[in-house]
């Protein structure tokens, strides 16, 4: 009876061992599966995180880059007033008084350029290049059989650019045509 105890316990053991082993098998496979997830959680995870910093960046770059735009639009009138009184001094006659006030403006306007140059502002004054609706108006149409149609004759106002990208104001200009 003692040896038929003792089989019974070695079998319930063995049983309970297997089950044991068996139960430890499925948590370690659940194990496995959950380590896994998490594993693809955190790569998702991360994707999202390094594209929401990458989206930041472009429009903290779009806005530092383009922040100058509204302030520049106003200030546009400023510098082509000071470059029409310049204009307006050289065809006058010339004097000590106007020679000194030329050499005043002419620095200003090295300034000014000096100051569009370095924020990526571009001056539209080109003449004898191809009409562009995007960067030019017409606002006049001079007809002639010396240029080709569609070419910028004169500038009435110069237009502006921003960073080769942002029209701040289109260059006011006159358009040749073909007379018939």
């Amino acid at each position: 009876m003692i040896k038929e105890d003792k089989k019974v316990d070695n079998t319930t053991t063995e049983l309970k061992n297997k089950e044991i082993d068996h139960i430890i098998k499925k948590l370690e496979e659940e194990l496995k599966i959950s380590e896994e997830k998490i594993i693809q959680e955190k790569n998702i995870l991360k994707k999202e995180t390094t594209a929401i910093f990458n989206r930041l960046n472009k429009e903290m770059y779009k806005s530092k880059k383009f922040s100058l735009e509204k302030i520049m639009i106003n200030f546009l009138p400023i510098f082509d007033n000071i470059e029409r009184s310049l204009n307006s001094v050289r065809n006058n006659i010339s004097n000590d008084i106007t020679d000194k006030l030329k050499e005043k403006l002419d620095f200003i306007l090295h300034l000014l350029n000096n100051f569009l140059n370095d924020f990526c502002i571009k001056k539209i004054n080109e003449t004898n290049v191809p009409f562009s609706p995007s960067i030019h108006e017409a606002m006049s149409i001079h007809y002639t059989n010396k240029m080709e149609s569609n070419q910028i004759v004169s500038i009435m106002q110069p237009g502006y650019i921003l960073h080769d990208t942002r029209l701040l104001r289109p260059a006011m200009v006159v358009v040749s045509q073909k007379k018939n």
